[in-house]
């Protein structure tokens, strides 16, 4: 029974309990509402929750829970996209979001690019430069647009992400190399970013309505910080344009058969200016989820409240899992 199911829940800003306050002197207090407020949503759906804001908890504990929600999506070692995950299979456990295996393809920009050529999306031409190698020029033409090659919430993009020259994107390489990270290099599309999130929604997959995201960057990038909310200068709308909304969901579910099985993902494209064409960036798997995403703008669009998004995405993992037999009304 449901009321029965013990539950960890795992988030960096995850309270101890129903009644702790909202963390302050941090930069991104918007995320600490947001894992608050998911806290209170499954407390609400599960009588037997427990909260834990360090992840090496489920290294250094007995996990004796039926099922982990975890909102951990980066943590301060490389490759720390899959632990949740990795740690979840060897203990047999259920778990949220979807297999070590998918989040290491979501979280190697390179790979992803891969899988939606193999889907007959079109994406930036691109390069991958790993720390150690000296890098050489492209085959194609300046500009470029420079980023870490693993990672999500675009840790690592800046105004010097933009290269006007193959002189401009040395500096940005050696500059994240320096930083430990490995790099890809794209061919920089000037346009307007997109994003079009799905949820699984218990096997019969929702493609939401699509978000523009305008950015005061030059270029209109979109930066870690105004992701986080930390600074100003992002704003988001619901795309009007059928078309091309129709067009980035027909990309989008070519590449969703291939990533199963997943809870909820997001993919991410650049709408062209001049001709009109989206090109994919990458798809998230643990993206966002708080009552400011853009899962919960498109949501929203479909009269989806927030309570009933988190439910509906806990549920159908659940089902998905082998917990559920049936999916209880939250279906879509």
């Amino acid at each position: 029974m449901i009321s029965d199911m013990k539950i960890l829940y795992l988030a960096h800003y995850a309270p101890t309990n129903l009644n702790a306050p909202i963390p302050t002197g941090i930069r991104d207090v918007v995320y600490a509402e947001y894992h608050c407020r998911v806290y209170q949503i499954l407390s609400d759906m599960f009588p037997n929750v427990i909260s834990q804001c360090d992840p090496a908890f489920i290294l250094q504990n007995p996990l004796n829970f039926d099922y982990i929600f975890s909102l951990y999506n980066r943590m301060p070692f490389n490759n720390s996209e899959i632990f949740v995950s990795a740690v979840s299979e060897y203990h047999r456990i259920p778990y949220l979001g979807a297999r070590p295996n998918i989040r290491a393809l979501a979280e190697d920009k390179h790979l992803a690019k891969m899988m939606a050529e193999h889907a007959g999306v079109p994406t930036p031409k691109w390069t991958v430069f790993n720390i150690g190698e000296t890098p050489a020029p492209p085959a194609f033409a300046p500009p470029y647009f420079v980023k870490p090659r693993f990672g999500a919430a675009s840790i690592g993009i800046d105004r010097r992400s933009i290269c006007p020259s193959w002189e401009a994107a040395i500096e940005k390489i050696q500059s994240l190399h320096d930083a430990g990270l490995d790099v890809i290099l794209e061919e920089q599309i000037c346009g307007i970013y997109h994003t079009n999130p799905v949820l699984s929604n218990f096997g019969t997959p929702l493609f939401l309505p699509c978000i523009s995201q305008h950015s005061t960057e030059p270029d209109g990038i979109v930066t870690y910080e105004q992701k986080r909310k930390i600074v100003q200068g992002l704003r988001r709308e619901v795309l009007r344009n059928t078309e091309l909304q129709d067009q980035m969901h027909t990309y989008s579910r070519n590449m969703f058969s291939l990533i199963q099985p997943i809870d909820y993902t997001r993919f991410d494209y650049i709408v062209e200016e001049k001709s009109g064409i989206p090109y994919f960036i990458e798809f998230n798997v643990c993206c966002n989820l708080g009552e400011h995403s853009t899962v919960s703008q498109a949501a929203l669009q479909l009269g989806i409240d927030y309570e009933s998004l988190i439910a509906n995405i806990t549920y159908s993992s659940m089902y998905r899992c082998g917990l559920l037999k049936d999916t209880l009304g939250k279906k879509f």
